[in-house]
């Protein structure tokens, strides 16, 4: 605490005035003792201690209350920072951290947000001293950085700062203020964040790095929040590729899911899906506040590479979430590493997977692929293929499984059909790896060809039988369905997420799908050669076991590219040439480069990117990736007073949080005095020495000593 008026202290020596006049009322009279008296002398020392007691009290109430009227001349200034005196004639810095996030540009009853943010910033600046200096930035991107400019010149930047769209970066703004303060020689600062309080926008702040601040500086912060407003928001809150059969000329469903992050009832708004600039579907949405709606879409790429487009709400006055972009990856090519061991041509029978292969390479440029024995395999090469198939190995070397789990992880494909003279404990450990059960046993008997079993009715609803057949909506499928002469009896983990996509008669796996990190592993309990079953020679064999393949590779070549606006822009993959340019809404970006195994890493920090088509650029090459703002960037719930007095660990006292509707022009402008210079607190002294005074006189009339008669 500060005084203005120092030299007023000294009427604290006026404290002497009741304590003189009090040892003058201590002159006592001569005792003269009577006999008759003496009846009364414990009364007289009972009565005599109570007036005392009353002297003492009545002295403590004079002394303090002239003692809180000299220190209410002297002006009492409370320091703003809370956290240590500070003169308040010494030069400030005031940092003016205006939320320029996309919300900022809602409309509240005193008007558009940012507008009243600016006209507070203004007031701060105007309520300074010639040599205060100041840092105006935004919390979103901010050309203006964080210098020090005088007051002229902050005025000019506060006008110049507008609303961006891009991505949340106000723990950038913070860092770059604080590096900015540990520079400057000034000791004393206040933030000024004026914000419409938005969770998803503060709620960074607790994931920001300690602040290496100088400990002797006083840094205080000083909250100021904007009004709310009544209004809708519908936005696209997920969009999710149902088809994982990804392929040209396949048909693939996009999930659309909508929802109301406004607190009023949205009505006859209309939401599309456009692809190549082209509409392939509307609908019509109506949604109270908090309500979400699922969309689905059917496109048919009509051709490979990337697909661009976008979801567009039409009707939201909110506008800056009414688009959201996404990219399709249809892969050109799936390139197959077929592993087998030697085929000897005396055996009656061989594996039909091959010429399976062969036959879809030449009927579909998607597929390429190349056939290993085992002692040809190079693990080193593995992650240049989208799908390895594991092809009657009698024994899966011990030495591949760290590579396997790897490949597996980073989002590949794996397929596995076993020998009819395979090791069951090798094939165990194998399954083991991917925790995808174990073998229990064997059923049926090699080249027999005497049924043990069927393939049971083939149920839609996995990927690789969906869409396989042409037929009505309701319409059973009509097939004729493989004999099983010799399989693998599989026993599959509890809990871990294994679907059966192909089963028997005697409900025995056929045919399972393992999860295992980003990729897939499929498990096959037959072999691909006639002495297991009929299958390899049964119509639904190519098809299968094609769409097997493609299945498998899709988690890594196929589906949506996006990037996430407010982090570092990040992407792995194959370009021949290493000059890479990035452009987006018509700027372009020279981003960093760096060879990694099997490609390259592109990044750049896009701080000032908007929403958009990304296109990479490396010669003739070209990839597209969807730029979307964070989807907690239109739902609008905001953080309380309380919350905000305690939402963040960076090393600033929080002074106060003020909420513009709740003050009026002048409250408004004395709050901001006070974050800034100090509040004067000499009126808090004033009521003090009265309400001193008067406790004296009701002392001096209520309490009484007893009478002596």
């Amino acid at each position: 605490m500060n005084f203005l008026n120092p030299f007023f202290l000294l009427g604290a020596l006026s404290v002497a005035i009741p304590v003189v006049i009090h040892l003058i009322n201590l002159r006592r009279p001569q005792k003269v003792s009577f006999s008759t008296l003496a009846f009364f002398e414990e009364l007289q020392k009972s009565t005599i201690r109570k007036i005392r007691i009353k002297q003492y009290i009545l002295l403590a109430l004079r002394v303090l209350a002239v003692l809180m009227l000299a220190l209410a001349l002297a002006r009492p200034l409370l320091s703003p920072t809370l956290g240590g005196a500070s003169d308040a004639n010494e030069p400030k810095l005031a940092v003016l951290l205006m939320d320029n996030s996309p919300s900022m540009n809602r409309i509240g009853a005193e008007g558009p947000f940012f507008e009243q943010a600016r006209e507070v910033a203004k007031q701060v600046v105007e309520q300074s001293k010639s040599d205060d200096r100041f840092i105006v930035t935004g919390t979103n991107h901010s050309e203006q950085g964080a210098q020090m400019v005088n007051g002229a010149r902050a005025l000019d930047l506060i006008e110049e700062i507008s609303v961006t769209n891009t991505g949340n970066q106000i723990n950038h703004a913070i860092e770059m203020v604080a590096n900015q303060l540990k520079n400057s020689a000034m000791q004393h600062a206040v933030i000024y964040l004026i914000t419409d309080a938005q969770k998803s926008q503060l709620d960074e702040l607790k994931e920001l790095d300690e602040l290496q601040l100088d400990e002797s500086r006083r840094v205080g912060l000083q909250i100021i929040t904007l009004g709310a407003s009544s209004q809708p928001n519908v936005a696209v809150a997920d969009l999710e590729l149902q088809s994982r059969m990804l392929s040209q000329g396949t048909p693939v469903t996009l999930q659309v899911e909508v929802r109301n992050y406004g607190n009023a009832g949205a009505a006859n708004q209309f939401v599309s899906l456009e692809v190549e600039g082209r509409m392939v579907g509307q609908y019509e949405v109506n949604l109270d506040p908090g309500e979400t709606r699922q969309l689905g879409f059917e496109i048919v790429p009509q051709n490979v590479g990337d697909i661009a487009g976008k979801v567009v709400i039409e009707g939201d006055e909110i506008s800056y979430d009414n688009e959201r972009y996404f990219v399709l990856r249809i892969p050109e090519t799936r390139t197959v590493l077929l592993i087998s061991d030697s085929e000897d041509e005396a055996s009656e029978f061989v594996s039909y997977l091959r010429p399976a292969l062969e036959a879809a390479r030449r009927a579909n440029t998607q597929i390429e692929f190349t056939r290993q024995q085992p002692e040809e395999v190079d693990q080193s090469t593995w992650l240049q293929n989208d799908v390895i198939i594991l092809d009657g190995l009698e024994e899966i070397p011990e030495y591949w499984s760290e590579d396997l789990q790897r490949y597996v992880q980073n989002g590949k494909g794996l397929l596995f059909l076993p020998s009819e003279q395979g090791s069951i404990e090798n094939y165990n450990r194998f399954l083991g790896l991917f925790n995808a059960g174990r073998f229990t046993g064997i059923r049926g008997e090699y080249a027999s060809f005497k049924p043990v079993g069927r393939v049971a009715g083939l149920v839609e609803g996995h990927p690789i039988l969906e869409g396989m057949f042409e037929k009505e909506e309701d319409e059973q499928i009509q097939v004729d369905l493989p004999e099983l002469f010799y399989y693998y009896e599989l026993e599959q983990a509890s809990g871990t997420g294994t679907y059966t996509i192909l089963s028997s008669t005697t409900d025995d796996e056929i045919l399972v799908e393992q999860r295992f990190g980003d990729g897939r592993l499929l498990v096959s309990t037959l072999g691909a050669d006639p002495g297991w079953s009929n299958f390899p020679v049964n119509a639904l064999f190519a098809p299968i076991y094609f769409r097997s393949v493609l299945y498998a590779s899709a988690s890594e070549q196929g589906g949506l590219n996006s990037h996430q606006l407010g982090s570092t822009f990040a992407w792995n993959g194959v370009l021949d040439n290493p000059s890479v340019e990035l452009s987006l809404n018509d700027f372009t970006y020279k981003p960093e480069v760096q060879n990694i195994p099997n490609g390259v890493s592109v990044q750049y920090t896009g701080r000032e990117w908007n929403p958009g088509l990304l296109k990479i650029s490396a010669g003739d090459q070209q990839r597209l990736v969807a730029v979307n703002q964070e989807v907690a960037e239109s739902d609008f719930q905001s953080l309380s007073e309380e919350e905000l007095e305690n939402f963040s660990e960076i090393p600033v006292t929080i002074t106060t949080v003020l909420n513009t509707n709740e003050l009026s022009q002048d409250n408004l402008v004395a709050e901001l005095q006070s974050a800034g210079m100090g509040r004067e607190i000499w009126s808090w002294f004033i009521w003090a020495a009265l309400a001193l005074l008067v406790a004296e006189t009701l002392i001096s009339k209520l309490y009484r000593a007893e009478s002596i008669t």
